[in-house]
């Protein structure tokens, strides 16, 4: 089966995903957000708790509910930021 696309293979990673882990790649938009009705919400705005878009770029061997290149939603004060290769 084809790998989708933007997700990296196991041996394409610098590191190797363990257990129930799984590696995010946020959307990159700048903190800003359109309302519905076309308003621009600054990203300095606080909401109270929301939940981010992401990327599934590769998981652990005990992962079964996501695959790669999944589009998922996460709390991002739930996250542990990691760098590869340059890039947060």
């Amino acid at each position: 089966m084809p790998e989708p696309t933007g997700a990296a293979s196991a041996q394409d990673l610098p590191i190797r995903m363990l257990h129930d882990r799984v590696l995010l790649r946020r959307e990159e938009n700048g903190g800003e957000r359109h309302t519905g009705g076309g308003l621009l919400i600054p990203a300095t705005a606080s909401l109270g708790k929301r939940l981010s878009w992401a990327d599934v770029v590769a998981i652990g061997q005990h992962v079964r509910q996501v695959t790669l290149g999944d589009r998922v939603l996460f709390d991002p004060t739930e996250e542990a930021e990691v760098e590869l290769d340059g890039r947060s």
